[in-house]
């Protein structure tokens, strides 16, 4: 049954009875019949000075642990910190960024397919050194955005076709440092009057925008209020990705609302770069799912380089409603129409006390099967014993379960042992299950999770604390459900 909201729960008895901010609650969508993109972006790289002899001595693991996940993306950016050039320095600013033009083979080859040129450190080697720096971008296979040989060049966005998604993206420097195209080349410089009106423009001929500005206070660790403002204004002019970098920390990921709601990154952080101290070698990898009604979900990767060399920390948790996909949980930024298998009444379960049962595919080889939460008297084992300290029973001595069977005939197809955070309610997605969770002696909704069957039984995602609502959506448009929590507290 298609549902206008994310699928609700189907729950038939409950025993007993980033730092991110996400703000406004989510908006109900119907689907476009596009496949999501999926769109993954970093901050700060620069390829020179400190970086520039491993790069060139060692360049495969300079990215070795990111590669896979910058390589699933649909499309992958960074803000390219350093020009590439072999022009001497002329900047007034005293530090040399410049890396070797064949540098850009090793940013392709992790996986990215577009850099971000307008910084304060664009036109460090003169004007000429930025022509070299697009040559060197676009040699390598990539695109860029937000620089060019004169005005129109670098002011007119770059547009990107994923099936049948058109990604548009702009890009400005917000530190008014680099010199600005005219009739010369240069970069798109940010104007709070003209570059939101081409955001909007842009709106108009694309399903997805993304604007890459870099700007803000340096080592500035919570939302810089002037990329805040400027945020604003693009979320109000239909941007749907804002992508900041310039602060070389990381920032809060928030999502705003404007014509739709707007996913903002004020500072990414440096993705890879040669300063000293943990937070500067701290980068965000901010991916998102988007179609052609606006961001789906999104989540926020941390990334760390301390010996110069990328490698991936871990996804921060969700902060609101939730999906899990890809191997992690994602912030939910909009509803998704979903189905859920119905809540199923057992006039008697001879296994234990029956908690929830639910029916639905789990197992995915096409026919029905009945997912059932209970308890039942607890039996010591000689593992137990060994561990006195954990409880394993509640007052009434019974431990907690899950299992799948059969319906009609309840013949075993799998059960769990027993269960330290019992389930005491669930929804059946396409070979997964999204749950939430009580405790023993308490009937109190302390966390979700989700369980993926994997032919054996199943694998189960880290959960995630407080309140919420199981359910399914495909929020991923592979045409399965994924597991959803929602009203989450």
């Amino acid at each position: 049954m298609r549902l206008a909201l994310l699928a609700v729960a189907t729950a038939v008895l409950v025993a007993g009875c980033g730092d991110i901010v996400v703000e406004g609650s989510p908006e109900v969508s119907e689907p476009t019949g596009d496949t999501p993109a999926r769109i993954l972006l970093v901050g700060d790289v620069m390829t020179g000075r400190g970086l520039a002899r491993l790069i060139e001595s060692d360049p495969e693991s300079v990215f070795a642990g990111v590669r896979h996940l910058i390589a699933a993306a649909d499309i992958a950016g960074a803000n390219l910190e350093s020009p590439l050039t072999g022009r001497p320095h002329t900047s007034a600013n005293e530090h040399m960024l410049a890396g070797d033009p064949k540098s850009a083979t090793t940013l392709a080859a992790a996986g990215f397919d577009l850099m971000s040129l307008p910084n304060n450190h664009a036109t460090d080697a003169g004007l000429l050194g930025l022509v070299d720096t697009i040559d060197a971008v676009v040699a390598a296979g990539m695109q860029v955005v937000g620089a060019g040989e004169d005005h129109h060049a670098a002011t007119s966005p770059t547009i990107v076709q994923i099936g049948d998604l058109a990604i548009g993206f702009l890009a400005f420097d917000a530190t008014g440092v680099a010199q600005t195209a005219g009739e010369q080349p240069g970069v798109s410089t940010w104007d709070s009057q003209t570059s939101p009106a081409a955001a909007a423009a842009l709106r108009d001929l694309v399903d997805v925008v993304v604007v890459s500005v870099h700007g803000g206070t340096e080592y500035l660790p919570v939302t810089d209020p002037g990329m805040s403002e400027i945020a604003d204004a693009l979320a109000e002019a239909g941007t749907d990705v804002v992508w900041g970098h310039g602060a070389h920390v990381n920032q809060p990921v928030q999502v705003r609302v404007g014509i739709r709601p707007a996913v903002v990154a004020t500072s990414l952080g440096n993705f890879l770069f040669d300063q000293g101290g943990s937070d500067r070698t701290t980068g965000a990898m901010l991916e998102v799912l988007a179609d052609a009604a606006g961001v789906l979900a999104y989540r926020v990767g941390i990334a760390e380089h301390p010996d110069r060399r990328v490698e991936f920390v871990g996804w921060l948790p969700p902060e609101g409603d939730s999906a899990w996909l890809h191997d992690s949980w994602w912030n939910l930024v909009r509803s998704i129409p979903g189905e859920s298998g119905g809540g199923v009444e057992l006039d008697a379960f001879r296994y234990g006390d029956l908690v929830d049962a639910v029916e639905g595919d789990i197992t995915g080889d096409g026919n029905l099967d009945l997912v059932v939460s209970f308890r039942r008297p607890h039996r010591t084992t000689p593992f137990m014993e060994l561990h006195p300290e954990v409880q394993w029973a509640d007052a009434s001595g019974r431990s907690a379960h899950l299992g799948v069977y059969v319906p009609e005939s309840l013949r075993e197809i799998w059960v769990a042992g027993t269960v330290l955070q019992p389930v005491a309610g669930f929804a059946v997605c396409d070979g997964a299950l999204a749950t939430i969770h009580d405790q023993l002696d308490d009937p109190t909704i302390v966390a979700g999770g989700a369980w993926v069957w994997n032919g054996f039984g199943f694998d189960t995602a880290p959960d995630i604390p407080g309140r919420g609502t199981p359910g399914c959506a495909d929020v991923d448009g592979d045409g399965k459900t994924d597991p959803v929590i929602v009203d989450r507290s």
